[in-house]
């Protein structure tokens, strides 16, 4: 009994270290409040890349209803900008939650879009229709095949970040995001680590039948 016991605790450690240890949230609190030169990586997520399509400086503020405190901003002139994350390791879950969706500056058919890169191959692309309320209350996420790059801007119907609404030939939107979750893909050695605890529970049980 005390061996089962043992041989479920670790599986179930395996379980947790293959899978939940590998969730991880930033949310700017621990970054210094000023621009952040492209590439930059969070406190405490040195394996993560911010950069502005465009090659301008981001920038860390707080910017009240835009964020949930502390918040990262895309800023560029003629805001073709767009958001580009890269990771170290391979995902198979993303999701952020963005703002300043001013009604003055969109229509109600532009939307918020998340695409979805493993290197140069792109795999998907999300998008999620803005409520324009100009607070930070929505989220867009993807989750499925391993991947290490993603994008994410404002645009039209076609995803597009030139045209928007205002009467602007830019929509005029800056990029606040915060809140960023990602799931890390196991590594084999944590999934065999898990084969290993059930196939050695699996050799217990038939133990105890025979």
């Amino acid at each position: 009994m005390k061996t089962t016991t043992r041989l479920i605790t670790s599986v179930a450690t395996a379980l947790f270290l293959a899978g939940g240890a590998h969730a991880a949230i930033i949310d700017f609190e621990a970054d210094t409040a000023e621009p952040k030169a492209n590439g930059f990586s969070p406190v405490g997520h040195a394996g993560v890349h911010f950069t502005d399509t465009s090659g301008a400086n981001l920038d860390i503020d707080n910017y009240d209803t835009q964020g949930m405190g502390r918040s990262l901003a895309v800023f560029t002139d003629d805001d073709r900008s767009r958001l580009q994350i890269d990771f170290d390791f391979s995902i198979n879950a993303l999701s952020l939650m963005f703002g300043n969706d001013d009604p003055a500056y969109t229509l109600d058919t532009d939307l918020a879009w998340l695409e979805i890169f493993d290197g140069a191959t792109q795999i998907a692309t999300v998008s999620a229709a803005l409520n324009r309320d100009d607070i930070m209350n929505q989220t867009i996420a993807y989750s499925g095949t391993a991947f290490n790059r993603a994008i994410f801007w404002y645009g039209n119907a076609n995803g597009d970040p030139t045209t928007g609404g205002g009467g602007l030939a830019s929509n005029g939107l800056v990029e606040v995001v915060d809140r960023i979750e990602y799931s890390q893909v196991p590594e084999p050695a944590s999934l065999a680590l898990v084969g290993l605890g059930l196939a050695g529970l699996a050799a217990t049980r038939r133990r105890k039948t025979v």
